[in-house]
Order: C-alpha cells, then structure tokens, then sequence
C-alpha cells in the first residue's frame, strides 16, 4: 500500500477456508493454512479492483495489498451486468467486440462468464483476450465441466489464469457467490463440501437484505434450492437467494420459481446451441429487490434495416383507404434503438411524408402512412434510425406500385404477437390459426394466441408457464402444447380456456424442445423416460416410456406412420417405438445418428433420416441400413426431410436445401441461402469465417412448389427443380415450418410476425 493510499473497514478478504473483515486501518489476520493457495477480497459494491481481486499465496510475501478503486459506472440501488456462457473456442470473434461495445454503451457494469471456457486452448486465449483490461469491465469466470483439464489437479490452469474457483463480491444492491463444478474432465483438488463450508462463512457477513446472486456452470440445486455435498449442506434460500445462474446445457432456458428465484441460463455468444438455440448473451438487470429485467442479445448484428412491406404491389397492405402499413425489421447488437422513422420521398427525392414507427418486438417497428394521391408513381421509402448513443442509420428503399407484378406470393395481412416465434409453425384449424411464442428472460411473453384466419384479428391469448418452442397440435376441439418445462397444456379451441394440463417431467432438464404428434386421439409428447402418450379427451396417460432415458433435446418433430412411433435424443439415438404400447422397437446411433436434431419422414416402408452428415434411409421395421448419402453437408438443423416423388429434400446447417434422388440419395440439386443473421444449428457459428446458410424450417410442397423460410430472413418459393420463383424479405429469421392451407401460406418468424399470403394463380 502507498503512503498516500487509506486502508478500509469492514473489507471482507478469505484464503478459501476461513472469512474474515480487515480492521480499521485496513489490516486483517488470518491464520496461515497450509492448504490455502490464494488470499481473494470481497470487492465491495461501488468498486472495482485495481488490479487482481485475488493474490496467490507466496511465503516471501511479507504483506498482501489489495486495490480498490471507485467504479463510476455502479449504482447503489441498481446494477446492469453482462452473462455469457460455454464459449469453448480459441477463436477471435466478432461476439468479443459486441460485448465489449455493449457494455461500454449501455452502462454494463461486469461480465459474468458462466463456464466451460474449454480446455486448454480455450482457456489461454480467453485469458489473453476476454478479461477486465480489454473489456473494460470487471470480468468474471466460473469453472466448468470442461475447465477441468489435465495437470497436477483438475483446477490448476484455471487458477494460474484466472485465481480460485469460488469466490465472492458484491456489486450495486446485490451480492454473488461464484462457485465451481463439483466435477468434470478430471478431478478437481476441492469437494463440494469444502465449498459448502466456505459459502455459510461468507453468506454470514452478507447483509441480509441484499439479494444473493449465485453462479455455478451447472444447475446443482433442485426446486428447494439447497446446495448439498457428501456430508453438509446449505440452504440458499436462507440468504435472500434472487437468481441462479448456470449455462452447461447450450441452450436457452430461463424461468422463475415460486420462491421468487430467477433460475437463468442462455446459450453461448458464438454459435447455436445443442438444442439448436439462437446464439445470444444476456444481459441482466438487478435491483434491490432481484432481477428487473433480462434481454437476450443477438451477436454479430450491426444496423440491420429491412423494409418488410410496402415493397411492390404484392407487398403492401392497405389498413383502410386513406392509410398504408409500414412494417420494418431493425435490430443492433450493440446499440438500443430509439426511434425509427419512416420518410416517404418522390420520384425527385423530395420528402412527403414522414411517419414515426412504434416497436412491437425486439426486431419489429410499425406504423402507418397516409396513402399518396399518385400510387401509380415509384417512391423511395427512408428509414432512419436513431441509437441511445446519439448516432444514426439511413437506408433507402424502393416502393416500386406497379400494376402488375411477377410474384407468385401475394400479402394479404400481418401481425405482431408481441413475442419471439421459434419453431412453432402457424396451426391452421378452420377460420383459425393458432401460434405459439418464446420467452428467455422470465417477461411473461411465453403463450398460445387464437388469430382470425382472414384478418390475423387476435381472438384469445392463452399465457403458458414457459416457452412453447415447437409446433402445437390439434385433436377434437382441442389446441396442444407441451412447454419447455415438461408441462402439456390442452386448451378449448374456441375460447382460449385450459381444459387439462399434465405436469410430465417435473421440470428437469435439459429443457423440452421436441414437436409432438396427434393419432387418433392420442397425443405423444415428452423426451426420455417422460416420452408419453396421452388421451386428448382428458389427459389421462396410455403409456409413458420407461427403456430409455438420457441426451438431449431433440427440437425436430415426433412422427407416426404405420404403427410406429419414431423420435430421439441428441448426442444419444433414434429410437422407434411400437406406438400402441410404448415398447422400445429398436434404436440406432452409429454413423452419426445420435445427432438428433431434425425428425424423421416415412414412405410405408423405408424412414428416411438426416444424422450429422449424411442421409439414411433405413428399413422401418429392424431399422437396417438401406441407402445412405455420401456428403460432407451438415444436417444437425431441425428439420424433417420432405419425400416427393422423385426427391428427397433436405435443409442444411451451411449450404441451404438439397435434394436427393429417393433410392439412390445422390444429389440432384442445391440452393444457396444467404449467411445467417442469428446462429442456431448447433455449434454453428462465423468466427471460422466460412459461410454460414443455415435452413431450420422444413420444405413444404404445394401447388407445384417447394416453399420454405430460411435463417437469412426470407421467404423462398421454388420450382421443384430448385429453380426460384420468388424471394420475399421478411427481414428476420424464420425457423418454422410454412403452413399452407389451400389457397393460404402462413409464416411465423423470429420476430413474432405472422404472415398470411394467398398464392396468386399466375405469375405473369
């Protein structure tokens, strides 16, 4: 310590055994330990450490001097903090520079990395490249399964690069514990009751009514919230426990419990996750009395403007005569939009008109126009953008009102539900279509929502306990769901009221992503040994699936065909089952079958089935090899593979859609999307600097095309020869499936936007 420099009181310093608090002058005493290896401090809210908030133990050392200095950016009432997860890469990427900008911009306070920086490599780089002097803010790290790697113990690299494995501070109202997995690659020199006894020491000198924010790689406690070892155990509760964060599962999953706990995970900033979430960190906000706020974030997004409509004839929507909608997509990674305007300009550039948009989503700005008394005259619409940081972003585009057009899609009406769609596919039912929406960040947006087949008119909105991340369906007056957290809802069609629900799973994770299936009257839905069939009348379980269990999600779709019911479990098998009776048929993981992310298709007697790089076609009774492709292309998205006559048609990770001859599976032809504007097939991601097209929808065939929505944000119409007939900008990544329900194409993206198109009988 310098002359100049005051010691001060009440500092809360520990050597990972014993807690204690430094005197008035800022002394402390702590009795030496030969088991010891660090001496850290408790840097207190309002503060940042000047250096290390840590000193490894040095029998030379005569004295252990911590600095602290005055974080301007901290608020004693209120905290903003970045989460980033599994990361797992020695690779410089684009995500590093979105975070760090991000919380410069937007008052982030510290950067929480949850674990799973990933072995040695992974680690180094992470060390040299994602810490507190190059982002400019207090950074963080937790142990993972993976951050255990070889060396005299499992923790060993990570303490020469980072310090101990479980440590505390406090920032703004709240306080965090950091803690590491009891386990991993190799064994760690700690038990988890070391831990446990460390925790009860420093949760003492908490002050009670601060909100305890505690970390881990992994979610270690269950529904009580206690923390156990061999021989102790602690309560968290008992220490104004607000949030639980954890990542390990590469996904996005966060939910609130009774007790008033945000348990938050997200998937990793650099690529899609296992379960084939969006790539995103989050960033969290606290006050005294917990978490406020979460917002997910999607990396590598600099000012993205897309005008969705007015584009042309076929592309505007009139609200009544004297007004035009205007719909846009604008999203920035880095920067908080704060208005959008919409400046209609002639044919001379002079401005018209100018309209001020509203924000119905994260990506999605609307408003209205008054038409124009010429509409047979080209305009120019401009949006501008205006940041929280002052800057701005213009983009023209052009409204070109001919009398005729080319389209074969023509836009009848469009609506915003306020929430992110991810696989849930628009459900046609008579004069109805149902669809369903996402929330990672605990906001209540999570629901099912009745729209009016004609108008998109919203007729009732039923709000589910979690996501409903996959396709609904529908038996007997009766709209399904099964949430994320293993919940079935079944739910009046006409009138929005739950009829039953059925907890399956109680819960657990990983996280319920699959698509469930109706047959005649029986609903089969969960993963592993909750994998059940149900009666749609009341609920009531045929079956429930007891041969096998593990994996993960699978976020493709359940199918049944000639008896057999046919799903999986990535990172585990297919599996087939007898449909009546639940019984294991049999199973198959080999040449990268245990991928599971996309489902299955069937002809009456052949399945045919993507695994990590090739097309099977397999024998539906013993589940024998029949014909498989010989690529190099990567399937692992959530799509089934669509069977016409002559082809099999099949999404890509990288490289768009592919078709197969049928029997042979050679390739016939292909059709290159655009990059990606969120990353979400799994371990998918840009930072190798390779084009990343990924198509998560399934191919739907009608009136004598192909139609699908890619991850690029348009929607594509294709002869069957993979020519295109047309490529509409909805400006946002489409993951479901494209409904058409005869004349009708529905389309449901990311954005919450619901589309409706008629297809036009000529395409002159």
């Amino acid at each position: 310590m310098e002359n100049a420099e005051k010691g001060m009181k009440d500092i809360v310093l520990s050597d990972g055994y014993e807690v204690v608090k430094t005197a008035e002058d800022g002394s402390f005493n702590l009795k030496k330990n030969d088991k010891a290896r660090f001496l850290f401090v408790r840097v207190p809210a309002g503060y940042k450490a000047s250096g290390t908030h840590y000193i490894k133990i040095d029998p030379k050392l005569e004295n252990y001097d911590f600095g602290l200095i005055q974080d301007e950016k901290q608020e004693a009432d209120k905290l903003r903090f970045i989460q980033i997860t599994d990361t797992e890469t020695p690779l410089y990427g684009e995500w590093i520079d979105n975070i760090r900008k991000f919380s410069q911009q937007q008052n982030a306070t510290l950067i929480m990395h949850t674990g799973d920086i990933c072995y040695e490599p992974g680690m180094q780089f992470h060390a040299r490249q994602v810490n507190t002097e190059l982002m400019g803010v207090s950074t963080y790290y937790t142990v993972g399964n993976h951050d255990l790697v070889k060396g005299e113990y499992g923790e060993k690299l990570f303490e020469d690069l980072f310090g101990p494995v479980y440590y505390s501070f406090e920032a703004g109202p709240a306080h965090f514990v950091v803690t590491p997995m009891p386990g991993g690659d190799y064994a760690p020199s700690y038990s988890q009751d070391q831990v446990i006894a460390w925790l009860k020491k420093d949760l003492a000198l908490k002050a009670k009514d601060k909100p305890l924010i505690f970390i881990n790689h992994d979610l270690l406690v269950g529904r009580d919230f206690v923390m156990r070892g061999k021989t102790d155990s602690i309560d968290l509760k008992q220490y104004n426990l607000k949030a639980y964060l954890y990542g390990h599962w590469h996904n996005n999953y966060s939910f609130g419990s009774r007790d008033g706990v945000a348990v938050i995970s997200t998937n990793a900033p650099n690529k899609g996750g296992i379960d084939n979430s969006a790539a995103q960190f989050l960033v969290i906000d606290v006050d005294k009395k917990g978490v406020s706020k979460i917002t997910p974030k999607y990396p590598y997004l600099s000012d993205h403007i897309a005008l969705i409509y007015p584009q042309s004839k076929r592309m505007q929507i009139f609200s009544n005569r004297k007004e035009i909608e205007i719909s846009t997509s604008v999203y920035h990674t880095e920067k908080n939009v704060i208005s959008v305007y919409a400046t209609l300009l002639n044919k001379f550039g002079t401005a018209i008109k100018t309209a001020k948009l509203k924000p119905v989503s994260d990506w999605n700005w609307r408003g209205n126009f008054t038409v124009p008394r010429r509409t047979d005259q080209q305009y120019d619409i401009m949006l501008e953008v205006n940041y929280g940081d002052s800057t701005q972003a213009l983009k023209k585009f052009a409204w070109h009102n001919e009398p005729t057009s080319t389209a074969f899609l023509q836009l009848a009406w469009s609506k915003n539900i306020g929430s992110n769609v991810w696989k849930s596919s628009p459900l046609v039912q008579g004069q109805r279509v149902y669809v369903a929406s996402i929330d990672d960040a605990i906001g209540g947006k999570s629901k099912i929502q009745a729209l009016k087949a004609q108008s998109g008119e919203t007729i009732w909105t039923f709000h589910t306990q979690n996501s409903v991340k996959q396709k609904l369906a529908y038996s007997n007056g009766l709209v399904l769901a099964t949430d994320m957290g293993g919940t079935v809802y079944a739910i009046d069609e006409k009138d929005g009221k739950l009829v039953w629900k059925k907890d399956l799973s109680g819960g657990r994770l990983p996280g319920y992503v699959s698509a469930g299936v109706v047959r005649d009257g029986i609903y089969y839905t969960g993963a592993g040994n909750y994998l059940s069939a149900i009666k749609v009348e009341d609920g009531k379980t045929v079956w429930q699936n007891s041969e096998w269990n593990g994996g993960e999600g699978m976020p493709g779709e359940l199918l049944i065909t000639n008896g057999y019911l046919i799903t999986g479990a990535n990172w585990n098998a297919l599996f087939v089952h007898d449909s009546k009776t639940g019984k294991l048929l049999w199973k198959k993981n080999e040449d990268g079958l245990r991928f599971r992310t996309g489902g299955a298709s069937a002809d009456e007697n052949s399945l045919y089935v993507a695994g990590l790089n090739n097309l099977f076609r397999l024998d539906q009774k013993k589940g024998t090899l029949l014909t498989k492709s010989q690529t190099d292309d990567d399937f692992k998205v959530m799509a089934s593979p669509l069977l016409t006559e002559e082809l099999v048609i099949m999404p890509t990770a990288t490289n768009g859609i592919k078709a197969f001859d049928r029997n042979a599976l050679t390739e016939k032809w292909s059709f290159q999307t655009e990059e990606a504007l969120i990353y979400s097939s799994a371990y998918s991601t840009p930072d190798l600097h390779k084009k990343v097209a990924t198509v998560e929808s399934s191919v739907r065939y009608a009136a004598g095309k192909l139609f699908f929505g890619g991850s690029d944000g348009y929607l594509y119409v294709l002869n069957l020869d993979g020519t295109l007939v047309q490529k509409v900008n909805l400006g946002t990544p489409i993951l479901a499936e494209v409904s058409i329900h005869g004349n009708e194409v529905y389309v449901a993206d990311f954005a919450g936007n619901v589309y409706c198109f008629n297809i036009t009988t000529t395409t002159k």
